[in-house]
Protein backbone atom coordinates (compact mmCIF):
# COMPACT_ATOMS: atom_id res chain seq x y z
CA UNK A 1 0.00 0.00 0.00
CA UNK A 2 1.13 4.06 -0.79
CA UNK A 3 0.27 6.62 1.29
CA UNK A 4 -0.07 10.12 -0.45
CA UNK A 5 -0.12 13.61 0.58
CA UNK A 6 -0.07 16.73 -1.87
CA UNK A 7 3.23 18.31 -2.58
CA UNK A 8 1.62 21.34 -3.05
CA UNK A 9 -0.35 23.27 0.34
CA UNK A 10 -4.30 24.79 -0.43
CA UNK A 11 -6.14 25.41 -3.51
CA UNK A 12 -8.91 23.13 -5.45
CA UNK A 13 -9.39 19.53 -4.57
CA UNK A 14 -8.28 17.99 -7.68
CA UNK A 15 -5.24 19.75 -8.06
CA UNK A 16 -4.50 18.48 -5.03
CA UNK A 17 -5.85 14.72 -5.91
CA UNK A 18 -3.21 15.37 -9.21
CA UNK A 19 -0.23 16.18 -7.14
CA UNK A 20 -0.66 12.90 -5.27
CA UNK A 21 -1.68 10.97 -8.49
CA UNK A 22 1.68 12.15 -10.01
CA UNK A 23 3.58 10.75 -6.92
CA UNK A 24 1.94 7.52 -6.95
CA UNK A 25 2.82 7.49 -11.24
CA UNK A 26 6.37 7.78 -10.20
CA UNK A 27 6.29 5.26 -7.06
CA UNK A 28 4.83 2.66 -9.69
CA UNK A 29 7.55 3.18 -12.29
CA UNK A 30 10.49 2.85 -9.47
CA UNK A 31 8.78 -0.59 -8.57
CA UNK A 32 8.06 -1.68 -12.01
CA UNK A 33 4.26 -1.88 -11.22
CA UNK A 34 1.37 -1.60 -13.77
CA UNK A 35 -1.07 0.98 -13.14
CA UNK A 36 -3.74 -1.98 -13.71
CA UNK A 37 -1.87 -3.90 -10.43
CA UNK A 38 -3.39 -0.96 -8.80
CA UNK A 39 -7.07 -1.74 -7.39
CA UNK A 40 -8.08 0.54 -4.89
CA UNK A 41 -7.70 3.98 -4.23
CA UNK A 42 -9.43 5.58 -1.43
CA UNK A 43 -9.57 9.54 -0.74
CA UNK A 44 -10.31 11.28 2.38
CA UNK A 45 -11.10 15.20 1.59
CA UNK A 46 -11.48 17.89 3.01
CA UNK A 47 -13.80 20.06 1.08
CA UNK A 48 -15.64 23.09 1.56
CA UNK A 49 -19.62 22.85 1.60
CA UNK A 50 -20.78 24.54 -1.37
CA UNK A 51 -21.92 24.20 -4.97
CA UNK A 52 -18.52 23.35 -6.22
CA UNK A 53 -18.43 19.79 -3.80
CA UNK A 54 -20.18 17.20 -6.53
CA UNK A 55 -18.37 18.63 -9.32
CA UNK A 56 -15.53 18.69 -7.65
CA UNK A 57 -15.48 15.20 -6.74
CA UNK A 58 -16.52 13.97 -9.93
CA UNK A 59 -13.56 15.74 -11.27
CA UNK A 60 -11.72 13.74 -8.81
CA UNK A 61 -13.00 10.23 -9.58
CA UNK A 62 -12.63 11.22 -13.21
CA UNK A 63 -9.30 12.01 -12.84
CA UNK A 64 -8.11 8.80 -10.92
CA UNK A 65 -9.38 6.92 -13.61
CA UNK A 66 -8.07 8.62 -15.93
CA UNK A 67 -4.63 8.34 -15.11
CA UNK A 68 -5.07 4.52 -13.83
CA UNK A 69 -7.28 2.69 -15.23
CA UNK A 70 -11.39 2.07 -15.17
CA UNK A 71 -11.33 -1.12 -13.31
CA UNK A 72 -11.10 -0.23 -9.91
CA UNK A 73 -12.77 0.58 -6.78
CA UNK A 74 -12.46 4.77 -6.37
CA UNK A 75 -13.64 5.71 -2.53
CA UNK A 76 -13.87 9.18 -1.90
CA UNK A 77 -14.50 9.75 1.42
CA UNK A 78 -15.74 13.29 3.46
CA UNK A 79 -13.22 12.90 6.25
CA UNK A 80 -10.77 15.52 7.10
CA UNK A 81 -7.63 14.29 6.90
CA UNK A 82 -5.92 15.89 10.14
CA UNK A 83 -3.11 17.69 8.49
CA UNK A 84 -4.26 17.94 4.72
CA UNK A 85 -6.84 18.86 2.66
CA UNK A 86 -6.04 15.58 0.61
CA UNK A 87 -4.82 11.94 1.62
CA UNK A 88 -4.86 9.21 -0.57
CA UNK A 89 -4.97 5.92 -0.19
CA UNK A 90 -3.64 3.28 -3.20
CA UNK A 91 -3.25 -0.60 -2.80
CA UNK A 92 -2.61 -2.75 -5.41
CA UNK A 93 -2.09 -6.48 -5.98
CA UNK A 94 0.47 -9.23 -7.30
CA UNK A 95 -1.04 -9.30 -11.11
CA UNK A 96 1.75 -12.03 -11.79
CA UNK A 97 0.12 -14.79 -9.16
CA UNK A 98 -3.71 -13.21 -9.03
CA UNK A 99 -6.27 -12.94 -11.79
CA UNK A 100 -8.58 -10.14 -11.25
CA UNK A 101 -12.09 -9.15 -12.64
CA UNK A 102 -14.19 -6.40 -12.27
CA UNK A 103 -17.97 -6.33 -11.47
CA UNK A 104 -20.42 -3.65 -11.09
CA UNK A 105 -24.20 -3.31 -9.97
CA UNK A 106 -24.53 0.06 -10.78
CA UNK A 107 -25.12 0.67 -7.03
CA UNK A 108 -21.42 -0.56 -6.15
CA UNK A 109 -18.40 -2.13 -7.02
CA UNK A 110 -16.26 -5.47 -6.42
CA UNK A 111 -13.09 -6.79 -7.40
CA UNK A 112 -12.71 -10.64 -7.34
CA UNK A 113 -9.27 -11.90 -7.36
CA UNK A 114 -8.91 -15.69 -8.01
CA UNK A 115 -6.06 -18.62 -7.55
CA UNK A 116 -5.90 -22.29 -7.45
CA UNK A 117 -9.15 -22.45 -6.06
CA UNK A 118 -8.70 -19.56 -3.30
CA UNK A 119 -10.71 -16.34 -4.08
CA UNK A 120 -10.80 -12.66 -2.32
CA UNK A 121 -13.40 -9.94 -3.32
CA UNK A 122 -12.71 -5.92 -2.59
CA UNK A 123 -16.05 -4.28 -2.73
CA UNK A 124 -18.32 -0.86 -2.15
CA UNK A 125 -21.61 -0.38 -1.61
CA UNK A 126 -23.26 3.00 -1.18
CA UNK A 127 -26.69 4.28 -0.65
CA UNK A 128 -28.20 8.03 -1.12
CA UNK A 129 -31.69 7.22 0.14
CA UNK A 130 -32.31 10.25 1.94
CA UNK A 131 -34.49 8.27 5.12
CA UNK A 132 -31.51 6.93 7.06
CA UNK A 133 -32.99 3.28 7.78
CA UNK A 134 -33.71 2.88 4.14
CA UNK A 135 -30.47 4.17 3.42
CA UNK A 136 -28.92 1.74 5.66
CA UNK A 137 -30.58 -0.98 4.55
CA UNK A 138 -29.62 0.09 0.48
CA UNK A 139 -26.35 -0.23 1.16
CA UNK A 140 -26.67 -3.60 2.70
CA UNK A 141 -29.22 -4.87 -0.11
CA UNK A 142 -26.11 -3.26 -2.63
CA UNK A 143 -23.68 -5.53 -0.65
CA UNK A 144 -25.39 -8.71 -0.68
CA UNK A 145 -26.52 -8.19 -4.38
CA UNK A 146 -22.36 -7.82 -5.34
CA UNK A 147 -21.18 -11.10 -3.17
CA UNK A 148 -24.69 -12.73 -4.77
CA UNK A 149 -23.33 -11.53 -8.44
CA UNK A 150 -19.38 -12.52 -7.95
CA UNK A 151 -20.08 -15.95 -6.49
CA UNK A 152 -19.79 -15.07 -2.14
CA UNK A 153 -22.28 -14.85 0.47
CA UNK A 154 -22.76 -12.33 3.46
CA UNK A 155 -21.16 -14.67 5.81
CA UNK A 156 -18.19 -14.75 3.23
CA UNK A 157 -17.27 -10.93 4.65
CA UNK A 158 -14.21 -10.96 6.83
CA UNK A 159 -13.51 -7.04 6.97
CA UNK A 160 -16.19 -4.41 6.92
CA UNK A 161 -15.48 -0.39 6.83
CA UNK A 162 -18.89 1.04 7.85
CA UNK A 163 -18.71 5.17 6.80
CA UNK A 164 -21.92 6.38 8.57
CA UNK A 165 -22.77 10.14 7.67
CA UNK A 166 -23.15 11.97 11.25
CA UNK A 167 -23.28 8.50 13.32
CA UNK A 168 -24.14 10.32 16.13
CA UNK A 169 -27.45 12.40 15.10
CA UNK A 170 -30.93 11.75 15.27
CA UNK A 171 -33.48 10.96 12.70
CA UNK A 172 -36.74 11.24 15.19
CA UNK A 173 -36.15 9.28 18.34
CA UNK A 174 -33.54 6.85 16.42
CA UNK A 175 -29.79 7.55 16.03
CA UNK A 176 -28.47 6.89 13.37
CA UNK A 177 -25.64 4.45 14.31
CA UNK A 178 -28.55 2.67 15.79
CA UNK A 179 -30.47 2.48 12.66
CA UNK A 180 -27.08 1.28 10.81
CA UNK A 181 -26.96 -1.60 13.10
CA UNK A 182 -30.32 -2.49 12.40
CA UNK A 183 -30.04 -2.77 9.21
CA UNK A 184 -27.23 -5.01 9.29
CA UNK A 185 -28.40 -6.95 11.78
CA UNK A 186 -31.03 -7.65 9.38
CA UNK A 187 -29.08 -8.75 6.32
CA UNK A 188 -26.57 -10.54 8.85
CA UNK A 189 -29.01 -13.11 9.72
CA UNK A 190 -27.55 -16.39 10.87
CA UNK A 191 -24.47 -15.60 8.06
CA UNK A 192 -22.08 -15.77 10.97
CA UNK A 193 -23.49 -18.04 13.56
CA UNK A 194 -20.97 -20.48 13.38
CA UNK A 195 -18.22 -18.70 12.16
CA UNK A 196 -17.95 -15.41 13.93
CA UNK A 197 -18.12 -12.24 12.82
CA UNK A 198 -16.39 -9.68 10.92
CA UNK A 199 -13.60 -7.46 12.14
CA UNK A 200 -15.30 -4.05 11.49
CA UNK A 201 -14.73 -0.60 11.47
CA UNK A 202 -18.17 1.76 12.33
CA UNK A 203 -17.43 5.50 12.19
CA UNK A 204 -18.78 8.98 11.21
CA UNK A 205 -18.50 11.07 8.09
CA UNK A 206 -19.48 14.63 7.18
CA UNK A 207 -21.11 13.63 4.21
CA UNK A 208 -24.89 12.04 2.82
CA UNK A 209 -24.11 8.44 1.48
CA UNK A 210 -23.64 5.65 3.78
CA UNK A 211 -20.30 3.48 2.15
CA UNK A 212 -19.86 0.26 2.87
CA UNK A 213 -16.39 -1.23 2.52
CA UNK A 214 -15.75 -4.90 2.79
CA UNK A 215 -12.98 -7.81 2.18
CA UNK A 216 -14.47 -11.30 1.29
CA UNK A 217 -12.84 -14.38 1.20
CA UNK A 218 -13.77 -18.62 0.24
CA UNK A 219 -11.98 -21.36 -0.87
CA UNK A 220 -10.08 -24.86 0.17
CA UNK A 221 -6.91 -22.77 1.49
CA UNK A 222 -8.79 -19.92 3.15
CA UNK A 223 -8.55 -19.82 7.31
CA UNK A 224 -9.69 -17.35 9.56
CA UNK A 225 -10.55 -16.68 13.08
CA UNK A 226 -12.42 -14.44 15.33
CA UNK A 227 -10.78 -12.50 18.59
CA UNK A 228 -11.94 -11.81 21.08
CA UNK A 229 -10.36 -9.09 23.60
CA UNK A 230 -10.48 -10.58 27.31
CA UNK A 231 -10.79 -6.79 28.84
CA UNK A 232 -14.10 -5.92 26.62
CA UNK A 233 -17.40 -7.38 26.67
CA UNK A 234 -17.92 -7.84 22.75
CA UNK A 235 -19.77 -5.52 21.04
CA UNK A 236 -22.40 -7.63 19.52
CA UNK A 237 -23.05 -8.58 23.21
CA UNK A 238 -23.58 -5.32 24.78
CA UNK A 239 -26.70 -4.51 26.92
CA UNK A 240 -29.82 -2.61 25.91
CA UNK A 241 -28.91 0.65 28.04
CA UNK A 242 -26.00 1.30 25.91
CA UNK A 243 -27.26 1.28 22.43
CA UNK A 244 -28.65 4.93 21.81
CA UNK A 245 -31.96 5.91 20.97
CA UNK A 246 -35.21 4.20 21.17
CA UNK A 247 -35.92 0.71 19.27
CA UNK A 248 -37.02 0.57 16.11
CA UNK A 249 -38.45 -3.30 16.99
CA UNK A 250 -39.00 -4.39 20.84
CA UNK A 251 -35.61 -4.48 21.17
CA UNK A 252 -32.20 -2.70 19.81
CA UNK A 253 -29.57 -4.45 17.40
CA UNK A 254 -26.28 -4.85 19.18
CA UNK A 255 -22.94 -3.71 16.90
CA UNK A 256 -22.02 -6.78 15.20
CA UNK A 257 -18.72 -7.34 14.82
CA UNK A 258 -15.48 -8.65 16.36
CA UNK A 259 -12.30 -7.43 17.96
CA UNK A 260 -10.41 -9.01 15.35
CA UNK A 261 -10.15 -11.28 12.67
CA UNK A 262 -7.28 -13.41 11.74
CA UNK A 263 -7.16 -14.76 8.13
CA UNK A 264 -4.81 -16.95 6.64
CA UNK A 265 -4.62 -17.34 2.62
CA UNK A 266 -2.41 -20.25 1.22
CA UNK A 267 0.04 -19.50 4.52
CA UNK A 268 0.00 -15.85 4.38
CA UNK A 269 -1.15 -14.56 7.15
CA UNK A 270 -2.66 -11.13 9.02
CA UNK A 271 -4.71 -10.30 11.76
CA UNK A 272 -7.08 -6.98 11.18
CA UNK A 273 -7.62 -5.13 14.32
CA UNK A 274 -11.39 -3.52 14.50
CA UNK A 275 -11.63 0.30 15.38
CA UNK A 276 -10.80 0.06 18.87
CA UNK A 277 -11.56 2.52 21.47
CA UNK A 278 -11.00 3.16 25.11
CA UNK A 279 -13.92 0.66 26.16
CA UNK A 280 -13.35 -1.68 29.33
CA UNK A 281 -16.36 -3.72 29.86
CA UNK A 282 -18.84 -2.01 28.32
CA UNK A 283 -18.13 1.13 29.46
CA UNK A 284 -16.37 4.12 28.30
CA UNK A 285 -13.43 4.82 30.04
CA UNK A 286 -11.95 8.64 30.95
CA UNK A 287 -14.78 10.06 29.04
CA UNK A 288 -13.45 13.08 26.60
CA UNK A 289 -9.94 12.81 28.00
CA UNK A 290 -8.10 12.05 24.79
CA UNK A 291 -4.39 11.63 26.51
CA UNK A 292 -5.87 8.88 28.40
CA UNK A 293 -8.27 7.21 26.12
CA UNK A 294 -5.22 6.61 23.45
CA UNK A 295 -3.06 4.98 25.91
CA UNK A 296 -5.87 2.93 26.89
CA UNK A 297 -6.66 2.27 23.39
CA UNK A 298 -3.06 1.05 22.38
CA UNK A 299 -3.49 -0.79 25.74
CA UNK A 300 -6.22 -2.31 24.36
CA UNK A 301 -5.18 -3.44 21.08
CA UNK A 302 -1.92 -4.83 22.86
CA UNK A 303 -3.93 -6.98 24.76
CA UNK A 304 -6.00 -8.51 21.51
CA UNK A 305 -2.86 -8.91 19.88
CA UNK A 306 -0.96 -10.31 22.62
CA UNK A 307 0.71 -13.68 22.20
CA UNK A 308 -1.53 -15.03 24.60
CA UNK A 309 -4.84 -13.85 23.69
CA UNK A 310 -3.55 -14.98 19.76
CA UNK A 311 -2.04 -18.56 20.88
CA UNK A 312 -5.05 -19.26 23.03
CA UNK A 313 -6.94 -18.67 19.56
CA UNK A 314 -4.57 -21.35 17.75
CA UNK A 315 -2.62 -18.01 15.63
CA UNK A 316 0.86 -18.26 15.67
CA UNK A 317 2.43 -14.50 17.03
CA UNK A 318 5.93 -15.05 15.31
CA UNK A 319 6.82 -12.52 12.66
CA UNK A 320 3.48 -10.79 13.07
CA UNK A 321 4.04 -6.74 12.74
CA UNK A 322 2.31 -3.88 12.21
CA UNK A 323 2.19 -2.95 8.75
CA UNK A 324 -0.89 0.08 9.16
CA UNK A 325 -2.34 1.99 11.55
CA UNK A 326 -5.25 4.29 11.16
CA UNK A 327 -5.87 7.01 13.67
CA UNK A 328 -9.42 8.76 14.16
CA UNK A 329 -9.82 11.78 16.32
CA UNK A 330 -13.08 13.50 17.04
CA UNK A 331 -10.99 16.61 17.48
CA UNK A 332 -7.71 17.46 15.56
CA UNK A 333 -6.62 19.39 18.12
CA UNK A 334 -5.53 16.61 19.87
CA UNK A 335 -2.98 15.44 17.44
CA UNK A 336 0.19 16.56 19.40
CA UNK A 337 -0.40 14.53 21.93
CA UNK A 338 -1.86 11.44 20.25
CA UNK A 339 0.90 11.32 17.93
CA UNK A 340 3.47 11.37 20.48
CA UNK A 341 2.04 8.05 22.25
CA UNK A 342 1.24 6.38 18.67
CA UNK A 343 4.88 6.88 18.01
CA UNK A 344 6.79 5.76 20.63
CA UNK A 345 3.98 2.23 20.58
CA UNK A 346 4.13 1.97 16.47
CA UNK A 347 7.17 4.00 15.49
CA UNK A 348 7.68 4.67 11.50
CA UNK A 349 4.25 2.11 11.38
CA UNK A 350 2.76 3.99 8.06
CA UNK A 351 -0.23 5.92 9.38
CA UNK A 352 -3.15 8.10 8.16
CA UNK A 353 -4.46 10.53 10.65
CA UNK A 354 -8.50 11.39 10.25
CA UNK A 355 -10.99 13.80 12.40
CA UNK A 356 -14.14 12.15 12.51
CA UNK A 357 -17.27 11.56 14.85
CA UNK A 358 -16.65 8.18 16.61
CA UNK A 359 -19.78 6.00 17.86
CA UNK A 360 -19.79 6.76 21.50
CA UNK A 361 -20.23 10.84 22.09
CA UNK A 362 -17.54 10.46 25.21
CA UNK A 363 -15.45 8.91 22.94
CA UNK A 364 -12.26 11.19 21.41
CA UNK A 365 -10.05 8.57 19.63
CA UNK A 366 -10.20 5.52 17.80
CA UNK A 367 -7.73 3.21 16.15
CA UNK A 368 -7.79 0.61 13.47
CA UNK A 369 -4.72 -1.51 12.01
CA UNK A 370 -3.28 -4.51 10.67
CA UNK A 371 -0.65 -6.95 11.23
CA UNK A 372 0.90 -9.24 8.58
CA UNK A 373 3.28 -11.78 8.73
CA UNK A 374 6.40 -11.30 6.52
CA UNK A 375 4.72 -8.83 4.23
CA UNK A 376 2.41 -11.26 2.17
CA UNK A 377 2.90 -10.62 -1.41
CA UNK A 378 -1.23 -11.82 -2.48
CA UNK A 379 -2.61 -8.50 -1.85
CA UNK A 380 -1.18 -5.04 -0.36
Amino acid sequence: MFILRPAISGGRLPDQAKSCLDQLLELLGRNDLPVTSVYKAILFLNHVENGEKERGLDEITEMVRTTLHRDMLVILLDQPPVQHDVVMEVYYYDFSQWGCSFHSTGQGNALVFSREGERISAGISCSGVQDYRDGALHAFSGVEKLLAETGFSMGDIVRQWNYIPRILNYEGPYQHYQLFNEARARHYGNHFEQKGFPAATGIGTSGTKILIEYIAVSGSGVVTIPIDNPEQVPAYRYPQEYLKGEAVERLKSTPKFERGRYLSVNGRDMVFVSGTAAIRGPNVVYPENSDLQTLYTIDNIEQLVSKKNLEKQGIRTDELAFDYVRVYLKDRNDYPVVLKYCREKYGEVPCVWIEADICRDELMVEIEGQLVRNHPQALK
